[in-house]
């Protein structure tokens, strides 16, 4: 290599590292809590700046990823959504609802919504998110089936009713996913079946996951419901003996 060639590679070399700038802004802006799309906006602005990317090619690559990507704002207006209706009560509204619901325990509601969970996502209705539902919604409902009755949530088991929920939607979505015909492991399997020499169609692989799904489904409830019953028992041992609030000491 040339002296000139080398210095040309490596000046190369020293712009593209220039180019990742965008990615330092998105941490920095992260760690410092900045406005999460002020910061997106700022990155965009810098890699382009050092990348040689001019304004016109910069609104074009905006735009175009945007269509592209039109189908994922679903998600963003869900949590824009369910931010507005928090700020104005909505957790207050959640929790004085299963109130109201006489011998609903916090073990019942996982396990339905485990259910409840898988079903939506093999319909493709993204409104199952911990983000966007579970944590603003179900969240203070469930641990309303245990304040209701006069009791203090125990630490231990609110980070329990967490975990469960998390592990029912991970179940949910890694089952569900292949009873939709049109989703993209189910058209993979299809294409790694091919490959070997199996042609198989995309409604046989759905048939062939319907019973795996299903005992999915009972054993992510039936876990859930049976490890919240043993936390309640050991937190709350009298709190569904009686509807009436504990004795004040």
């Amino acid at each position: 290599m040339t002296k000139s060639s080398f210095s040309k590679f490596f000046r190369r070399g020293v712009f593209m590292y220039w180019c990742l700038l965008g990615v330092l802004v998105v941490i920095i802006g992260f760690a410092i809590k900045l406005e999460p799309i002020a910061i997106i906006v700022v990155s965009a602005i810098v890699t382009a700046i050092f990348g040689g990317i001019n304004v016109i090619d910069l609104l074009e690559t905006v735009g175009t990823t945007f269509v592209a990507n039109r189908n994922q704002l679903i998600t963003i207006i869900l949590m824009i959504l369910t931010g507005t209706l928090e700020r104005n009560g909505l957790k207050e509204a959640a929790a004085d609802l299963i109130r109201r619901a006489k011998g609903l325990t916090s073990g019942i509601l996982i396990a339905i919504w485990n259910i409840v969970d898988e079903i939506c996502i093999i319909f493709k209705i993204p409104i199952t998110g911990i983000t966007s539902f579970v944590r603003p919604i179900l969240m203070p409902m469930t641990l309303g089936t245990i304040t209701s009755r006069g009791y203090e949530v125990a630490p231990e088991h609110e980070e329990a009713i967490k975990a469960l929920y998390g592990k029912g939607s991970n179940l949910a979505n890694f089952f569900g996913q292949c009873l939709f015909a049109a989703n993209s492991s189910v058209l993979l399997i299809q294409s790694t079946l091919a490959n070997i020499g199996y042609d198989v169609d995309v409604m046989q692989i759905v048939m062939v996951q319907v019973p795996v799904a299903i005992f999915a489904m009972v054993v992510s409830a039936s876990q859930s419901y049976l490890v919240d019953k043993k936390m309640v028992k050991k937190y709350y041992p009298d709190i569904y003996k009686s509807d009436k609030k504990p004795a004040a000491n």
